[in-house]
């Protein structure tokens, strides 16, 4: 410890022989602030953004920091990461601290850590700078800065000043080229009027509050306030986004190169649908090699972030992002004679806004593929465009979606779908909950010394199988074992798991199907002569109950699925019901649940459903929710009263 001490101590005398603090941050450092609760983390004092446009299309963006460290986990915001690439510079970099005793530190871009922010070749260009700033205490006020210049690709700028940290005041300044306007709507906020501060207009907001993070909110980026500005020249100006028409034709133009033919690509094409009878077995079969035979390689920054990489190159190279997977796929269709069309969309629900045409609504790339409607039948992520018929959307970075199919986060959302004659914003259809569910048989015995023990199958489809089929991938025999394990005794305490048996991990076309045996020491209590038997044994279905007291947010369910439990329970032999749990059939606007428990002969029957329908309940209806998850649990601690004959 002394040690450490010590290094620390050299570190910081390093750190304050450089020290240099601008007046900006002084002068938020002085400024009092309000008391706040003791789990708020810090305070952002100042949040300020320069933007100044030139009349090539260029911007110049500052971006200025300052915090107040209020607690331990507030200590993250002493660490500064910065994305660029070529089109994206970063021109300068710095941050400083001032501790509660007067103290003063500086730290440089040369101090800073740069590495690439992807690996693969093809990514070589993109980096990130991290820069620890020193004494990110308690207590502390810390602020950095940096500067960018970079190419615009709609001549407009996102300002999101409303974080999970309370800001004190908030700042947005533009400088627009002689005789250009700007356009600006506001999102989750109330639109503030700018004022002339020279030639700049700037906007000013103070006391914006933080939000609260809550279990099963929507995404931050979905209720976040913001403000989204548009840059016009006025005239003809080719970066302009005015339309959704404007922002297709610029992606149009990124990305239509990129889907030229080669030899390669030809060949491989007859190759992977050589054995294919139909048009949709030709579909599926190119679509497997995008979705499984093409690594997936993540770039979110600069014109590599919109642009894809040559098909050919990413044939030669099988790795790639969302929008590369997506370009070979199409590539190679087109090597067929099937034309294919880019769908972009976020993948934070509630995100992109059909009233401001944007590409920087967009974090994802998917395909829509156009079908005959006779070659469509029986798949669900499909939608019916007014001019190109029926389209297959289709994500192939989604590696436990099966074909025909849609992840959650792409059920009832909004796309963005580019065609060379233009773009529009799509909805993309919710799956019913038969298609995502989860049906688990358990056949057990219950022991004279109240021990229960017997084989437990599960079977699971769509998005319910999705995550557990991804889990499981990616553990070992061992590794898998014990994720079982643990999966239990979340539900069973004191249990054991043997013979785990997992089918069709590999192939998303069929059922996930996952078979163990439990046996369970202690299960069934004497009381009073009697014996009490829960019928739930395994297979929680409440996360527990909200608390509405403070919540501000809707909740976000995990979309639509059917969840049933059917479990048999052998008892001992010279025992009958005295008492069993009542049945239950219990609805609220989102979700219904019933069950029932019967006795026949030695055997106690429990079966329940829980169907949830939508990804989101509203604020106003979750003390609704509240009620029938507080009905459900009642029912999953209910237990039989087993007396001896």
């Amino acid at each position: 410890m002394r040690r450490a001490a010590v290094l620390l101590a050299f570190s910081l005398a390093a750190w304050n022989a450089a020290a240099g603090v601008p007046d900006w941050l002084k002068s938020a450092a002085a400024a009092p602030i309000p008391s706040y609760p003791g789990d708020v983390r810090g305070v952002a004092l100042l949040d300020e953004i320069s933007v100044t446009v030139l009349p090539s299309g260029e911007i110049r963006k500052l971006t200025r920091r300052a915090y107040r460290v209020l607690g331990t986990a507030g200590r993250d915001l002493g660490y500064v990461a910065v994305h660029f690439d070529s089109d994206t510079r970063l021109t300068a970099l710095r941050a400083w601290s001032i501790t509660a005793k007067g103290e003063e530190y500086q730290v440089k871009e040369r101090d800073a850590s740069e590495t690439s922010a992807f690996d693969g070749e093809l990514y070589a260009d993109n980096k990130i700078k991290v820069l620890r700033i020193p004494a990110a205490e308690p207590g502390n006020t810390i602020g950095y800065e940096y500067e960018q210049t970079g190419r615009s690709y709609g001549l407009e700028d996102v300002w999101q000043y409303q974080s999970d940290v309370p800001v004190r005041r908030a700042r947005y300044t533009l400088t627009l080229p002689e005789g250009w306007t700007q356009q600006a709507r506001w999102f989750h906020a109330t639109a503030a009027e700018p004022r002339m501060e020279g030639k700049s207009l700037a906007w000013d907001l103070t006391d914006v509050p933080a939000i609260e993070v809550e279990p099963q909110m929507p995404a931050m980026e979905a209720i976040a306030a913001r403000m989204a500005v548009r840059f016009d020249p006025g005239g003809v100006a080719p970066l302009a986004h005015r339309t959704w028409d404007d922002v297709a034709r610029w992606y149009e133009g990124l990305s239509a190169p990129r889907r030229a033919s080669s030899p390669a690509l030809q060949s491989k094409a007859r190759e992977l649908t050589a054995s294919a009878k139909t048009l949709i077995e030709k579909v599926a079969a190119l679509a497997h090699f995008a979705q499984n035979d093409v690594r997936y390689v993540a770039i979110e920054i600069g014109i590599g972030g919109f642009q894809p990489h040559a098909a050919q190159d990413i044939l030669t190279s099988r790795y790639g992002d969302c929008k590369d997977k997506v370009t070979v796929l199409a590539a190679m269709l087109h090597e067929v004679g099937i034309e294919s069309y880019y769908v972009l969309i976020n993948t934070e629900r509630g995100v992109v806004d059909a009233g401001f045409p944007s590409h920087a609504w967009f974090n994802h790339a998917i395909i829509a593929i156009p079908l005959p409607e006779d070659a469509a039948k029986g798949l669900q992520a499909t939608i019916v465009h007014p001019k190109l018929g029926r389209l297959l959307i289709f994500d192939p970075t989604s590696t436990s979606t099966a074909f025909g199919s849609l992840p959650p986060y792409l059920q009832q959302n909004h796309g963005f779908l580019v065609t060379p004659a233009g773009g529009a914003i799509i909805e993309l259809p919710s799956h019913p909950a038969l298609m995502n569910k989860l049906a688990r048989t358990a056949r057990l015995t219950l022991r004279p010394d109240g021990g229960i023990e017997g084989d437990v199958r599960e079977v699971m489809t769509g998005s319910v199988a999705a995550p557990m089929r991804a889990t499981l991938r990616e553990l070992g025999d061992g590794a898998r074992r014990q994720y079982l394990e643990t999966r239990l005794t979340q539900h069973l305490p004191q249990s054991t798991l043997g013979d785990p048996v997992v089918e069709n991990l590999e192939d998303v076309s069929k059922e996930l199907i996952v078979r163990y045996h439990i046996s369970a020491p202690t299960y069934a209590r004497n009381a009073a002569g009697m014996l009490l038997v829960r019928p739930r044994v395994i297979g929680q279905k409440v996360e527990g109950i909200r608390d509405l007291a403070k919540r501000k947010n809707a909740y976000v369910t995990s979309g639509p699925e059917l969840h049933v439990d059917d479990f048999e329970i052998v008892v001992p032999a010279g025992l009958s019901a005295d008492e069993l749990p009542p049945p239950r059939d219990i609805t609220s606007g989102t979700v219904r649940y019933t069950s029932s428990t019967t006795f026949e002969g030695s055997t106690l029957h429990y079966r329940r459903e829980l169907t949830t329908q939508g990804f989101e309940v509203a604020l106003a209806d979750l003390p609704a929710l509240n009620r029938t998850y507080t009905d459900i649990l009642s029912d999953e601690r209910a237990a039989a009263v087993l007396v001896k004959k």
